[in-house]
């Protein structure tokens, strides 16, 4: 509806302008920008629904409607006529392509880096209706227990992290706030809601492919459709586009709206309309809400208006059309910045390069006002001095240009190298002082090689390409392509100084996404379209050099076509979400690889998700905090590994789980070349106050048989008939209500198969009361232990403390990952045999095989 009423009255003139395609593109691209912006809106107020989203925009468009009607203006039919199949078939060709190479959404809704914050915020927005979000199981954690999970409580706000990409403001408030910017994840909370998990991961390929369209609809206004077509095709295939397009990221959402821009300036430049300049202005100011570099854009547009000042073509009454809404979306993104992305914003505005001395920001600010004063003097000559000196500026563009691209290439990754930078394999120099007075030394390898490594993804002759048509437009030069090649350029200047982002591929890749990669493939199009033209042997060479490039851009993208990235997770996910209800709480341990489950469980699915802040909690807290909890949540969860000390609770055994996928491998010093397998395996385990149990008072458990509900940190029965056991962990506990003080504990053990020479320690205490020692051996034996007299407060429970082994590092073709303590096969409670010692480990067979 909004594109629909937009064109609809648009005046007449400026709608015949439009082609069918074009027009088309423009309904669904402006709907969208809106609806994402409405989202956005209503998210920071805390009210957002898919159906009130629905009625907001449609009283704007209403709204408008309605006061374009009061002030005269006629309602006309939005598209232009049908202008046959064959005018459609360059836009067709693209449409095609994206939609069946960019369509195919990875599972990436682990925890851990950006593209699980960006679907776990889309969740968070869709359930929630709001960005910052109070969670009532923090507040229900006792103050003393704080320092379980969150350590340091007295620092700043939103120094503590509630999950990775989740910052919490403090423990006793309970806020989150998730980072970055949020019009990409207010866009997926719509096909979150609308259509679950999966509907948020589709989130990408919808702008990849709206992305790929406004990328060649808008340089076909530039550079003609030639070169559009060629443009828009190569990026289709081009495996950076195709990998973001799948890949949950706001770059692909950042790039349609920055050609959307593009498109409507260059309307607005030919057609001098103020509404295409509104839509231009929108649009660039919307990207200022996707990603805070788009910041570059503004200083685009503001280095265009200072050079059309200066050459007196562009009255300030023409150019608030554009320059308005830049400046109210802005507006909007500053205060966004200050009350939904303050951490994400500081993190930026404190990097030290800023921290400079005040005289250098009144320089600079003296120099910008400076320069805006010159240009408006020096206004009536510019003009004259261009046309005496015009070849001449041209050609030191060119030459500036050259020495650059020659030096970002070529001398910068050695210059990095030599100084012995980060990231370089090469030795550095014997003798580098000089380079590292200069400053080299902090010139990462990564930040030094951008441009090569820019060359890996789009290779070499591409880069040669966009140099030669860089040349050409500069020689040939037209108005209309000041503004893309200042916000190209600007860009490009930016991200291969210093690509500022987590350096492995395809992550890094993201920075060249929006604009650098469609303007140096519409630059080597432009080369290329030049050469055929020209025909004979050169348009010869322009095929050949253009299958060339599209048979190897087909060799990188072609191993992914058919790859899903973290497959199947979005069901696994699903699955253990199942397990949990909303009166329960989910302890995972500290962050390791099982912590990106907690993400997930918690945005998508509304599971009360905790992460301990240690690998070794205090025994003593974690008991408080179970009892303080007692009565408050239903059940008490763990999710944990081997590598978190638990021994202080008793521990129902609810499921041990595994997961294996597969995650494009991260790469730092080539190309990614394929999968890497990745695997989570785990133990869900319930809380059980070993009071709560309903077992009789049996003097002997059966381990292995009829042990169930008395066992904690055992692994499953194993064995047969008559003889059956189960191997303890690092620490096992047995509720024993049977147990009356000075009684002796005969324990049945062996530690099977395990490499020891010498019989393995293991230290047995009751209630926290050391009850004393005995050592296992191979064989089956028996080991008599006297309870104290009397028993300590609280339940009995008998708890085994053992060093641990995992067979599948230590016995050859072994496969079993678990880590083992012994063999128990009974333990039973009475007296000390006739004439044994009750401390005195007495070996004879018993129980079943080891």
């Amino acid at each position: 509806m909004p594109g629909l009423v937009f064109l609809a009255f648009l005046r007449p003139e400026d709608r015949e302008a439009l082609f069918f395609d074009e027009a088309l593109f423009l309904v669904v691209a402006l709907s969208v920008a809106l609806s994402a912006w409405v989202g956005l809106v209503l998210a920071e107020a805390g009210v957002f629904s898919l159906v009130r989203a629905a009625r907001v925009v449609g009283t704007v468009v209403a709204m408008a409607a309605i006061v374009a009607s009061f002030r005269g203006r006629p309602f006309g039919r939005p598209l232009p006529p049908w202008p046959g199949w064959r005018a459609l078939v360059p836009v067709v060709c693209v449409l095609v392509l994206s939609a069946a190479l960019q369509t195919r959404p990875s599972e990436y809704v682990m925890g851990g880096r950006d593209p699980g914050t960006y679907v776990a915020t889309m969740a968070l927005i869709a359930r929630t209706g709001g960005i910052a979000y109070v969670d009532p199981v923090v507040l229900s954690i006792p103050r003393e227990d704080v320092e379980l999970f969150y350590r340091n409580p007295g620092e700043p706000d939103y120094t503590w992290g509630r999950f990775m990409g989740m910052p919490l403001e403090r423990p006793e408030t309970g806020k989150v706030v998730p980072e970055l910017f949020h019009l990409f994840p207010a866009f997926g909370a719509y096909l979150f809601q609308a259509l679950g998990l999966r509907g948020a991961l589709a989130t990408p390929c919808v702008f990849g492919v709206l992305g790929s369209l406004a990328v060649f609809f808008a340089w076909r206004r530039v550079f003609g459709g030639a070169v559009a077509l060629l443009a828009a095709l190569l990026l289709c295939l081009n495996v950076m586009q195709v990998w973001f397009a799948r890949y949950p990221m706001s770059e692909p959402m950042a790039q349609f709206l920055l050609f959307l821009a593009l498109l409507a300036f260059v309307l607005w430049e030919e057609r001098g309309s103020p509404a295409f300049g509104i839509v231009a202005g929108a649009a660039l100011g919307l990207t200022l809400l996707v990603r805070i570099d788009n910041v570059l854009a503004v200083a685009a547009l503001g280095a265009y208006v200072l050079v059309r000042r200066a050459q007196g073509v562009l009255p300030w009454s023409r150019a608030r059309a554009v320059v308005v809404p830049v400046l109210l979306l802005l507006g909007h993104a500053l205060v966004h910045g200050a009350f939904w992305a303050r951490k994400y914003v500081l993190a930026i505005v404190e990097r030290p390069y800023w921290a400079q001395p005040w005289w250098v920001w009144v320089a600079a600010a003296a120099v910008t006002v400076a320069s805006i004063l010159a240009v408006h003097r020096a206004e009536p000559h510019v003009g004259r001095w261009t046309a005496a000196h015009g070849a001449r500026l041209r050609g030191v563009l060119v030459g500036g240009a050259f020495v650059l691209a020659a030096y970002a290439y070529f001398l910068r990754p050695r210059l990095s190298a030599w100084a012995g930078a980060d990231g370089n394999t090469r030795p550095p120099l014997a003798h580098r002082g000089w380079l590292v007075a200069l400053g080299f030394r902090r010139l990462a390898a990564h930040d030094a090689q951008s441009l090569v490594r820019l060359g890996w993804f789009v290779t070499p002759i591409v880069l040669v390409l966009a140099f030669v048509g860089f040349a050409l437009l500069v020689r040939r030069w037209d108005r209309r392509w000041l503004f893309p090649v200042l916000a190209g350029g600007t860009y490009t200047v930016f991200f291969l100084y210093k690509i500022r982002v987590w350096n492995d591929y395809f992550f890094a890749l993201r920075r060249f996404l929006p604009i650098i990669l469609p303007f140096l493939l519409a630059l080597a199009a432009v080369a290329l379209v030049c050469c055929w033209r020209r025909g004979g042997a050169a348009r010869a060479a322009a095929a050949a050099l253009t299958a060339a490039v599209a048979s190897l851009f087909v060799r990188d993208t072609l191993p992914i076509v058919g790859y899903r990235d973290w497959a199947n997770s979005v069901r696994f996910v699903d699955d253990l979400a199942r397990r949990f209800g909303p009166q329960d709480v989910v302890i995972f341990e500290q962050q390791k690889s099982i912590h990106l489950l907690s993400l997930p469980l918690w945005s998508a699915y509304g599971v009360n998700a905790l992460e301990l802040a240690r690998w070794t909690p205090d025994p003593a807290r974690l008991q408080h905090l179970v009892e303080s909890w007692h009565g408050r949540y239903r059940n008490i969860y763990f999710v944990h590994t081997p590598s978190t000390d638990l021994c202080g609770l008793f521990l129902e055994r609810v499921q041990e789980m595994d997961f294996g996928t597969y995650e494009w491998e991260r790469s730092y010093v080539g190309k990614p070349r394929g999968p890497e397998a990745r695997a989570f395996h785990f133990r869900i385990s319930r809380v059980v106050p070993p009071q709560d149990l309903q077992v009789p008072a049996l003097r002997e458990v059966d381990i292995g048989g009829s042990d169930d509900l008395q066992v904690s940190g055992f692994f499953d029965k194993e064995g047969g008939g008559e003889h059956t056991y189960r191997w303890t962990g690092r620490c096992a506990s047995v509720y024993l209500p049977g147990a009356r003080g000075g009684d002796v504990v005969t324990l049945t053990s062996s530690y099977g198969l395990r490499p020891a020479s010498a019989p393995v320690p293991v230290r047995v205490s009751l209630g926290g009361a050391a009850v004393g020692a005995f050592a296992a051996t191979r064989e089956w034996s028996e080991h008599f232990l006297r309870l104290p007299d009397p028993l300590p407060t609280g339940p009995p429970v008998l708890r085994l403390d053992v060093p641990t082994f995992r067979p599948a590092n230590v016995l050859p073709g072994a496969t079993d990952v678990r880590d083992l303590g012994i063999m128990v096969d009974r333990i039973a409670l009475g007296s000390a045999p006739k004439g044994g010692d009750a401390t005195i480990a007495v070996s004879r067979p018993a129980g079943g095989p080891p």
